[in-house]
């Protein structure tokens, strides 16, 4: 199973409604100092690095993209199944049936 998170997607999208109302760009900095998310963290889930994200975490980023857009959980958190992992599994559970 893989976890992703989407924040690059929802800060471009913040962006564009940004630059429709004619502010400047949100950059990582910003979003840190707007939604009280550490920027250490907003960098890791930025390039995909991170390893586990906390329920607080989650919480202030979609209060946060909440002002631009109707934002969710399913958004901002993309599970992908893990074909090798699952194939492995299956190999397992029949040599063990």
């Amino acid at each position: 199973m893989t976890i992703s998170c989407r924040l690059r997607l929802l800060l471009a999208r913040a962006n564009v409604e940004r630059a429709r109302e004619g502010h400047q760009s949100l950059s990582l900095r910003r979003l840190a100092q707007e939604s009280g998310v550490s920027l250490s963290v907003l960098a890791a889930l930025h390039r995909g690095q991170n390893r586990r994200i906390d329920y607080t975490t989650v919480d202030q980023l979609l209060n946060y993209f909440n002002r631009y857009f109707t934002v969710t959980v399913n958004d901002l958190l993309l599970w992908e199944e893990n074909r090798q992992e699952d194939a492995s599994i299956s190999n397992a559970h029949r040599r063990s049936s």
